[in-house]
């Protein structure tokens, strides 16, 4: 039997899991960072790299794939191993080529033999020893989202966009309490600061992530780990938090906590909802953590159990494309089809209508996305606007990505008298 090399091999096949995952269509970047976060292994931090630089780096990694294996028809078992061990080689320092592609071998020996061993080893030998794979691009972008942002936004704008997208931004935090000026320097935690941050927040971002999160602020409540781009549609409120108070789709809950930090002092009866218990269970414990008093249920913001014109203010911090977040989540563009898009448009719609009815005369809706496609954000309150001559546009911002930030769009509605 072949002998598991501990840290390494885990790493390697916790990452090739993950991007099992990711592929069946069950799971998010995200939602395997999350497991990864409640996970006590020590790799996980080398995981969460890996599979960031597996998807900065997808479309090259995949055709190499594609172009030396026979037939370009590899076993999703293997191919996940495989991508996995040529990201390392590749695109990270801290392991050699060598090295990365006897664990890969080793663990696929250990778990499926020495037939499937061989094959991996001469494929991972056989990519990186051809000249493709000496022409590495700074980063590779799926292409139907590429030509639309160059219809979208002009080959200047896109091409800002892209290098976004090959980035690496630091973690980035909102203060909720004053903290030791002398600890945030000695974590080299610098202010983000741009001409178009709303004023209303302040956030920092840190160069030592780890150090950072020893510190136990976030669990204390002092700080939330959040861009500064969540702030945007918040802004637009200009500080007027009161009264009866719905976060629609609620969970993780940072949203609402910036709603609730923006209406201390004032007389509001917030509540939180969202649809998946699961992530409830988790925005019950970032509200307790962060001191927040909210009622929160499980609930759908399309079939909502709350009266008609029930609430002051209802945040609609609707599913999207996740398109201006791709600094942060760079497997967003890889899922990304027209299709899709499309089908979130229509939710979005059913989501805006449902909860338009439970906004009090006068009251507010404000809508919110991480998307900067004009379908899920100007477009779409065109359309909400058109179908409810009720309700009035007061304002709306959108964010592109940016050095300092991610995209966001956010939009101001009112409920005429």
């Amino acid at each position: 039997m072949v002998k598991r090399n501990s840290v390494s091999e885990k790493i390697l096949e916790r990452g090739a899991e993950s991007l099992k995952e990711w592929e069946s269509g069950n799971a998010t970047l995200d939602d395997c960072l999350e497991q990864l976060r409640a996970e006590n292994g020590h790799e996980k931090s080398a995981v969460a790299s890996l599979l960031f630089e597996y998807f900065r780096h997808k479309g090259f990694v995949d055709s190499l794939i594609r172009t030396h294996a026979k037939r370009g028809n590899v076993k999703q078992e293997m191919r996940v191993v495989v991508a996995c061990a040529l990201t390392q080689a590749l695109f990270q320092t801290g392991i050699a080529p060598q090295s990365a592609v006897n664990i890969a071998v080793d663990s696929v020996k250990r778990r499926f033999g020495n037939g499937p061993g061989a094959f991996v080893n001469a494929i991972l030998r056989a990519v990186l020893s051809s000249p493709e794979a000496k022409r590495i691009p700074q980063c590779s972008f799926p292409e139907a989202l590429r030509e639309k942002w160059l219809a979208q936004f002009g080959k200047e704008t896109a091409s800002r966009l892209l290098s976004c997208y090959a980035s690496n931004p630091q973690t980035a935090f909102r203060l909720r309490a004053e903290l030791p000026e002398q600890e945030l320097n000695e974590l080299r935690c610098t202010p983000v600061a741009a001409d178009d941050l709303p004023p209303e927040f302040r956030f920092y971002q840190t160069a030592d992530p780890e150090g950072f999160f020893r510190r136990n602020w976030l669990e204390k409540g002092m700080v939330y780990v959040q861009d500064p781009a969540t702030a945007l549609a918040l802004s637009l409120l200009e500080g007027d938090v009161s009264g009866r108070v719905l976060d629609a789709c609620a969970a993780p809950g940072g949203k609402t906590i910036m709603l609730s930090d923006l209406a201390a002092g004032r007389d509001c009866r917030l509540t939180a909802t969202d649809r998946s218990p699961q992530r409830l269970r988790q925005l019950n414990i970032n509200l307790k953590r962060a001191g927040v008093r909210a009622r929160t249920l499980q609930a759908s913001a399309q079939e909502n159990p709350f009266e008609p014109e029930s609430f002051d203010l209802i945040l609609a911090d609707v599913p999207c494309s996740n398109s201006g977040v791709i600094r942060r989540r760079p497997d967003a563009p890889w899922r990304y089809q027209a299709r899709r898009l499309e089908e979130l448009v229509l939710l979005q719609a059913d989501i805006l209508d449902s909860l338009s009815r439970l906004v009090r005369r006068g009251g507010r809706l404000l809508y919110s996305t991480c998307s900067i496609e004009p379908e899920e954000n100007a477009l779409q309150i065109e359309n909400f606007l058109a179908l409810h001559p009720d309700f009035t546009l007061k304002n709306s911002r959108l964010f592109l990505p940016s050095e300092v930030h991610d995209g966001a769009f956010g939009a101001l509605l009112e409920r005429k008298i």
